[in-house]
């Protein structure tokens, strides 16, 4: 099938942003908007995997678009961070919409932030009927009993020695998340202990409430991916399986879980890459069905 990839200027907030639409010559009602992680990533996504699910989907009739929020990659402005946003997606949402007409039916896709941001704007979001949640990013301090009791489980247990070892964890992603989210903290307390009067404001609510307080509103299906080899996938398993009210979110009608046991946290993989496009690709057919 013939496929466009054009590229898109459009604003948000008086700044603008940069986006890939890939157009099949016949598009599906159904349609995926990528959201870009965090860290020094881009619309292309870790790896590339972006740009390889984007084509694989669009060359079967489902369009798809990838874009820069604000501070990211070819985008200008000012870097928000995932927990807000809201307005990135809504502007692209409308651009996706006007250029694919066909649209009935939009999923939001992302992984790590993207995945926790997703989880805390969907239900505020006009036209997104589903959204794919690859392993949500719930690390900080408020988390160091649920996460020091699991990692020191992980300690007692000759599989994870085995892994590491066998170089199976990405290490390096793991750093740079967590230097990312670092690197946001103090940009924020920095401006906050200024006093700027443009400081973008802050909720005082932890982002792991407002996920959780999201995830419960948005009334669309829902597929969370696990990876296998990911210690952030592992450490938002052990937040759902400490909370009641977590579970209760999470086991709810309409939430689907599919494991990736060989894909790490960004897909890096050739196989794994090919996994994770296969569960979304199969997710959105299934999502066509439901717009016919």
């Amino acid at each position: 099938m013939k496929v466009e990839e054009r590229p898109v200027v459009f604003e948000c907030e008086g700044v603008q942003l940069i986006g890939i639409l890939h157009i099949p010559e016949q598009p599906l009602a159904a349609g995926v908007l990528c959201v870009t992680a965090g860290g020094l990533q881009y619309r292309a996504g870790c790896g590339r995997q972006l740009l390889s699910l984007a084509r694989s989907m669009a060359a079967q009739g489902i369009p798809v678009m990838r874009f820069d929020r604000r501070g990211i990659g070819d985008s200008v402005g000012e870097l928000r961070g995932f927990e807000y946003m809201e307005a990135d997606l809504r502007s692209a949402i409308a651009v996706f919409q006007e250029h694919v007409p066909e649209l009935k039916h939009i999923v939001l896709y992302g992984g790590c932030e993207a995945a926790s941001g997703i989880m805390i704007s969907a239900y505020q979001l006009s036209g997104v009927n589903s959204v794919i949640l690859a392993n949500p990013w719930v690390s900080d301090s408020m988390h160091a009993v649920v996460s020091s009791r699991h990692y020191y489980r992980k300690l007692r247990d000759p599989r994870f020695w085995k892994k590491l070892f066998t170089f199976q964890y990405n290490i390096a992603e793991y750093a740079s998340s967590f230097f990312s989210s670092l690197k946001s903290k103090l940009f924020s307390l920095a401006r906050t202990d200024h006093g700027s009067s443009d400081a973008i404001p802050r909720s005082e609510i932890p982002f792991q409430e407002r996920m959780l307080s999201g995830f419960q509103k948005f009334d669309g299906p829902v597929l969370f991916l696990k990876s296998g080899l990911s210690l952030i996938s592992e450490e938002f398993d052990d937040l759902v399986s400490n909370s009641k009210v977590w579970q209760r979110a999470y086991s709810r009608e309409g939430v689907k879980r599919r494991e990736l046991p060989s894909a790490d946290q960004t897909f890096s993989t050739a196989v794994a890459r090919t996994e994770v496009n296969a569960a979304i690709t199969d997710w959105i057919f299934a999502m066509n069905k439901i717009s016919h």
